[in-house]
């Protein structure tokens, strides 16, 4: 094992921590985690342009550790990525520190383990760690986005080892994301965003939705959050602690949506002073905004749809979570898995 491992550390197919050697053996038990053939192309993946068959994703994700459960995850998560709207070239190139943001939904968050309760962005959870690395190695092995030379960013982020987590939809006063998006509730999906760090915000102050979210707003509506600029959708989650606090008072999603759009918003005379005030990133401001004023105020949100809020984490602990998108163009995408 040590040998196969310097081999691949020496030949950059490596995310820079030990793998499971991919023997032919353990190939075919990944393989019989999915109907599918072997040499079924899933998608192409920019801008090394590999070619990601069934068979090159189980090899990925033996490295990585993952079960052969969870290949028809693994294949969802490939779809979704390679999806025009996604926009993978630009993110495998870009400065920014861009990763995979994967979200399961439906009844294989539980069947398969994956991790919607406390910690569920961190470590400890096999399904959560191993299908998130092992998209990430996809994009390393088969698209050539080896830092330094195609992967360009400036600092990266952990989430380029992994990034994937469950909704708590059992903990949820809304509808799940899946559904919201047009799955039925007995679907599974995984969807992936383009994703810059996770942000944590704070509020141990308030007991009401409207003072929850000016602490979000507030965390949002910042001169360095690049989704000010960009048109960028981004993340909210929320705890079942603070989610209690909307179900009580009687909020729906689309309510929470659009206080945050109305609320998280700067002054054109702030904007200007730094994060991306360039006239790159001004192209993708709304058309109608009057940059000439300075009381003109910009959302931190351009759409209220540009928000996917869910509930995920720990029963205890006032503690919820931002994620902002990419942007320049890129858009999550939710696919259903299964064969």
């Amino acid at each position: 094992m040590r040998e196969v491992n310097e081999y691949l550390f020496e030949a950059e197919w490596s995310d820079g921590l030990p793998v499971i050697p991919p023997t032919p053996e353990g190939v075919e038990r990944m393989l019989q985690g999915t109907a599918r053939d072997r040499h079924e192309l899933i998608g192409i993946i920019p801008p090394g342009w590999g070619k990601a068959t069934v068979e090159r994703i189980a090899i990925n994700g033996l490295m990585a550790g993952c079960k052969p459960a969870y290949m028809p995850v693994l294949i969802a998560a490939v779809q979704a990525v390679t999806d025009e709207r996604y926009r993978l070239q630009g993110s495998q190139g870009t400065t920014d520190c861009i990763a995979p943001l994967l979200v399961i939904n439906g009844p294989m968050t539980d069947a398969l383990g994956f991790e919607s309760t406390t910690g569920c962005f961190g470590h400890g959870t096999r399904a959560n760690a191993t299908v998130g690395r092992a998209l990430n190695l996809i994009l390393l092995t088969l698209g050539g986005a080896i830092p330094g030379k195609i992967k360009k960013s400036t600092l990266s982020q952990p989430g380029t080892f992994s990034f994937c987590i469950a909704e708590n939809a059992a903990a949820s006063p809304w509808e799940p994301l899946h559904v919201e998006r047009g799955f039925e509730a007995q679907a599974s999906t995984v969807t992936a965003l383009a994703a810059t760090p996770v942000s944590q915000v704070s509020d141990h102050c308030n007991e009401t939705a409207a003072g929850i979210l000016t602490s979000l707003c507030d965390s949002m509506a910042v001169l360095g959050n690049c989704a000010v600029y960009r048109a960028s959708e981004s993340v909210v989650t929320f705890p079942p602690e603070l989610a209690a606090v909307f179900q009580r008072e009687g909020w729906s999603k689309q309510e929470v949506k659009q206080y945050i759009h109305e609320h998280a918003r700067r002054p054109v005379k702030e904007l200007r002073q730094g994060g991306e005030w360039n006239d790159e990133t001004l192209m993708h401001l709304p058309p109608e905004m009057d940059l000439t004023d300075d009381n003109t105020m910009l959302s931190a949100v351009h759409h209220p749809d540009d928000l996917l809020v869910m509930v995920a984490g720990g029963e205890a602990g006032r503690w919820m979570s931002l994620t902002p998108g990419w942007g320049y163009g890129s858009r999550s995408v939710t696919v259903r898995i299964g064969d």
